[in-house]
């Protein structure tokens, strides 16, 4: 079993995180960087950040293959106490960008119930360099373009995705130490 560092000094940390996440949340589109330096196994900083600022024992994780390794279920366990599930209903979901996994299973039923909706965390390699998205919507004054490296499977999620707000999902993509959100309110248009 190896642990690995989680935040130096935790309880400021993760309130630091907490902050930058809800910037990014209520600004669509812009970058913050989270206060991690390290990840655990394939998991970048950010998303390590996003998993030990937001989930713990009462809120399960679903999470993909592709990023399923000892070493990020072990220091799940031990640093959040997150239960990991198979179910795609879970509140958060963790996504590798090089997976054929579509996010549209996790909209699905149920799941566009706001109260239940999962928040996917989605690992890109790059959160600029991609096609650019042109957001609007709450949190704008103007439209904003972004163009994070999306996999296919995510793009064609966002110009299908139902425009039926509270329903949806909520996404934070995550490269390095940065991250960005694109929250089920916004408009998403992909050029």
């Amino acid at each position: 079993m190896t642990l690995l560092a989680s935040f130096h000094h935790p309880v400021a940390d993760a309130q630091q995180s907490f902050r930058r996440i809800l910037k990014a949340m209520s600004e669509p589109g812009v970058m913050v960087s989270l206060p991690l330096r390290q990840g655990w196994g394939a998991l970048s900083p950010a998303a390590t950040a996003v998993l030990l600022t937001l989930v713990d024992g009462e809120t399960p994780l679903w999470l993909d293959a592709a990023l399923d390794e000892e070493i990020v279920r072990t220091n799940l366990r031990f640093h959040t106490g997150a239960q990991l599930t198979g179910r795609e209903d879970a509140p958060f979901a963790l996504l590798h960008a090089g997976s054929a996994i579509d996010p549209l299973r996790f909209a699905a039923g149920d799941n566009l119930a706001p109260e239940k909706s999962t928040t996917l965390i989605v690992e890109l390699p790059s959160l600029s360099g991609g096609l650019t998205l042109r957001l609007s919507g709450p949190g704008l004054r103007e439209t904003r373009a972004v163009a994070p490296r999306l996999p296919e499977s995510l793009l064609r999620y966002l110009r299908q995705r139902p425009a039926l707000f509270p329903q949806g999902l909520d996404l934070i993509l995550t490269c390095g130490e940065a991250m960005m959100a694109l929250p089920r309110t916004t408009q998403v248009e992909v050029c």
